[in-house]
This record gives structure tokens, C-alpha cells and sequence, in this order.
């Protein structure tokens, strides 16, 4: 049997291949700031939306294939959204606590904490909601969210 040794060239002709070729391979892509921030900031007018009763928020933002769970478990669509958002009494504060947001491509997951007020409720609500953003043609739209209640 034949032994092959190699040799100082060959290594230092190896290790310089592969510095030249290093720069050529696919980079980890790391996190878009710029998109996570622009998540966040949607999320935000998107909330506020359901204390202002500003209807053309949440009509921008929300997908017409939008689905939701409820925190009793009932689904909604866009249209319960946009009732939810015209609908009296509507919250008269609404701060979220909490907010993460990851990139999967063109697809943000945000996972959120909020808590609400209403006139003459005596205590404060609490959630916690996980929402699905698309980044389309238009801009990102909400796809997909589910909530439910924390106690506090």
C-alpha cells in the first residue's frame, strides 16, 4: 500500500484556496433591526387602534385572509376585527408590556403582552397574544393571531 504525504505547498495551496473562497459562501443572514423595528411599530398603531376607534388602521393592516383564535376560543376573520375596532365601549388605554419580534424570511412572528382599561372596569386586563405578519407587496399585514388572558 501506497502512502500519500502531503506536503507544505499543497497545505499552504489548500489554505489559500479556501480564504479566497470564504467570502464567496452564503452568509448567515442576521436579523433585519429595520424590519423587526417596522413589526413593532405596526403593532403598536395596531393596538391603538382598538382604543381610537380608528377603523382605517386595522382595515390597512389586517390581511383579507386573516384568521384568529379568541381567548374563548372562538375564531374571527378581518370583518370581527374591524367590528371590534368600531365598537363601543372601546378600551380607554391599552399598553403592551412586552414585545418580541422574529423574522422567518418575509414572515414576522410577534409575541406580545398587553394590558388594557375600560370605563368602569376595576381592575385591568391582561394578555398575551402571538401575531403573524406577512411582508407583501403592500407592506406587512397582520396574517394570523391568537390571544388569550393572563391573570395578572
Amino acid at each position: 500500500m501506497k502512502s500519500t504525504r502531503i506536503t507544505a505547498p499543497q497545505i499552504a495551496l489548500a489554505a489559500g484556496l479556501m480564504a479566497a473562497l470564504c467570502p464567496l459562501a452564503p452568509a448567515r443572514a442576521a436579523p433585519d433591526a429595520a424590519a423587526q423595528q417596522e413589526v413593532a411599530r405596526l403593532e403598536e398603531a395596531y393596538s391603538q387602534s382598538f382604543v381610537t376607534g380608528d377603523v382605517s388602521i386595522a382595515q390597512r393592516l389586517v390581511a383579507e385572509d386573516f384568521v384568529g383564535c379568541e381567548p374563548d376560543g372562538k375564531t374571527s376573520d378581518k370583518a370581527a376585527i374591524l367590528a371590534d375596532v368600531r365598537s363601543e365601549p372601546r378600551a380607554t388605554s391599552l399598553k403592551i408590556t412586552a414585545l418580541t419580534v422574529r423574522l422567518h424570511g418575509d414572515t414576522a412572528i410577534a409575541l406580545g403582552s398587553e394590558e388594557d382599561a375600560y370605563a368602569g372596569a376595576t381592575a385591568p386586563t391582561h394578555r398575551r397574544w402571538l401575531d403573524t405578519w406577512r411582508n407583501t407587496a403592500d407592506g406587512w399585514r397582520l396574517v394570523a393571531s391568537a390571544e388569550v388572558l393572563v391573570k395578572p
